[in-house]
């Protein structure tokens, strides 16, 4: 059984190694920042870097609720950049890396339509890592302000888009688009029954855009889709949170036979 032992030692070090490794490393590409020049799709994608981003999603002293709520919308629009493609999935880690959680990273090729691009449910790591589409950038928005008692969920609307809805405290309810960096100030009954509502908000969709975009979201195409069925956007995820734990405690068991081993040795030697 020694050589058992000493199997189980070898793969629990690797595993620890590669933890720490990924200590020392971020999910952000720092080719990001110049990715909008190559796909020539939104205009300043990315104007914001991590980890300096950080530090402007704090609330000022004496900051309303309700400004402290449009400030994080904008500022999570201009530092994140919109891509998904699948040609990126290793470029901008959107397969989460072996260094950064060798579970995940397994089950991308275990589950890869629910992990291969994998969009984390931890707000932290999406803004870490920086690319993703709708979903991704209210991820964060919503991250953000619950984390400062703003109560805030994530909607659906018309199957195809996610934004933020946000309830100030004795305010009113907004609608936050990171996305696009829009604000809607009427909430989801007020919009159904009157689509026309969210035109003047998304009115400079095309300035968003470069000339060669390809199939463009447009203004007529967000009155549309506000005009139809909205429903709470979930993307929890319990394995996502319980392999950050794992990643950890794993190699420690793997290698408490061999120290076992080593100790009770010691004490006969004593």
């Amino acid at each position: 059984m020694k050589w058992l032992s000493r199997a189980l030692l070898a793969l629990g070090v690797l595993l620890l190694g590669i933890n720490i490794y990924g200590l020392f490393r971020s999910l952000r590409n720092p080719e990001l920042y110049s990715l909008e020049h190559e796909i020539k799709n939104r205009l300043n994608d990315v104007v914001i870097r991590y980890p300096d981003i950080k530090k402007e999603l704090q609330k000022k002293t004496g900051e309303s609720d309700h400004d402290f709520a449009i400030r994080v919308n904008a500022l999570v629009h201009n530092g994140f950049a919109h891509y998904w493609k699948t040609k990126g999935i290793e470029r901008f880690h959107m397969r989460v890396p072996v260094w950064e959680n060798y579970m995940l990273w397994a089950a991308s090729y275990i589950r890869p339509a629910r992990y291969e691009r994998y969009e984390f449910a931890n707000y932290k790591k999406n803004l870490e890592r920086g690319v993703g589409l709708c979903s991704s950038h209210s991820i964060v928005v919503k991250g953000i302000l619950k984390e400062y008692g703003i109560k805030a969920e994530l909607l659906d609307v018309g199957g195809r888009h996610v934004v933020v809805r946000a309830e100030i405290p004795n305010d009113s309810v907004l609608l936050l688009d990171p996305d696009f960096g829009i604000v809607v100030p009427h909430d989801t009954a007020a919009l159904t029954a009157n689509p026309e509502l969210a035109r003047e908000p998304y009115s400079r969709m095309a300035d968003l855009y470069y000339k060669e975009a390809v199939d463009p979201y447009t203004t007529d195409l967000m009155v549309d889709i506000f005009g139809k069925h909205k429903h709470v956007y979930n993307v929890s995820n319990w394995f996502e949170g319980f392999s950050y734990w794992a990643i950890w405690i794993l190699p420690a068991l793997l290698i408490l036979p061999a120290f076992i081993q080593w100790y009770r040795k010691r004490k006969v030697n004593a």
